[in-house]
């Protein structure tokens, strides 16, 4: 399981190339199958009951209400990179609302991300990460998988079976899978990390190695085991 809660940002940071040319989805806007994840991620949200909050979940030592928070903070985040006109990790971490209103803030955090990727432009310009000037593009597609992932991990932890869209689970396996190498990825962590701010330089690896999983393993089982899941999690 992932050990480190920010690894949305940290995933931004081991984008060394973009996919190769044979990667599916590496031409394709990826706004619609972003649209695709957030709903998903809206009703995984809907569905948590207020006695579920302080379930564990396979996101490391997270509960469910605070897997909600940093499910929040990554929709930020998009946003702010989206605009691309301030340092998307001068945000929180995490986000909780007052009134504990989840639906509400998700669906408040989802319209800000789709306002802030209107433009094309925000598509093909260099993002403003703090170590790396990624494609918009690219930057998207791995919001897609981080989003899918914890919709996983939220729906693991509180008896859901969300009804998974098959284009974007492809989009995701295809960009971790282009992004994260399934061997060698404690020696790619530490490379990052060397170019990292130097308050960030102390963080643990943000995935466990590879889970095995039969190659006609359902794609969502796919997407989690190669990021460290254990598809099975109970």
């Amino acid at each position: 399981m992932s050990t480190l809660h920010r690894h949305d940002g940290f995933m931004n940071s081991t984008l060394p190339a973009p996919p190769t040319a044979s990667s599916t989805f590496a031409e394709l806007d990826p706004r619609p199958f972003l649209a695709k994840a957030m709903a998903l991620g809206g009703t995984a949200v809907a569905a948590v009951c207020p006695e579920q909050l302080t379930n564990p979940t396979p996101c490391g030592s997270y509960d469910v209400r605070e897997l909600l928070g940093h499910l929040h903070g990554a929709l930020d985040r998009l946003a702010v990179v989206g605009r691309n006109v301030e340092n998307p990790f001068a945000r929180p971490e995490e986000f909780f609302p007052e009134d504990g209103d989840w639906v509400h803030l998700w669906k408040q955090f989802s319209d800000e991300v789709t306002a802030a990727w209107l433009d094309d432009d925000a598509l093909v310009s260099p993002t403003m990460l703090p170590w790396a000037a990624e494609s918009g593009s690219l930057a998207m597609r791995t919001y897609v998988a981080e989003i899918s992932i914890h919709t996983w991990d939220l729906a693991k932890a509180t008896g859901q079976e969300p009804s998974w869209d098959i284009d974007v689970l492809t989009l995701s396996v295809d960009v971790m899978r282009a992004v994260l190498p399934a061997a060698g990825r404690s020696e790619m962590f530490d490379a990052i990390r060397a170019t990292m701010p130097s308050e960030m330089q102390g963080e643990p690896d943000p995935y466990d190695a590879a889970v095995a999983v039969p190659a006609d393993a359902p794609l969502i089982d796919q997407l989690v085991a190669h990021v460290g899941r254990n598809p099975a999690w109970e």
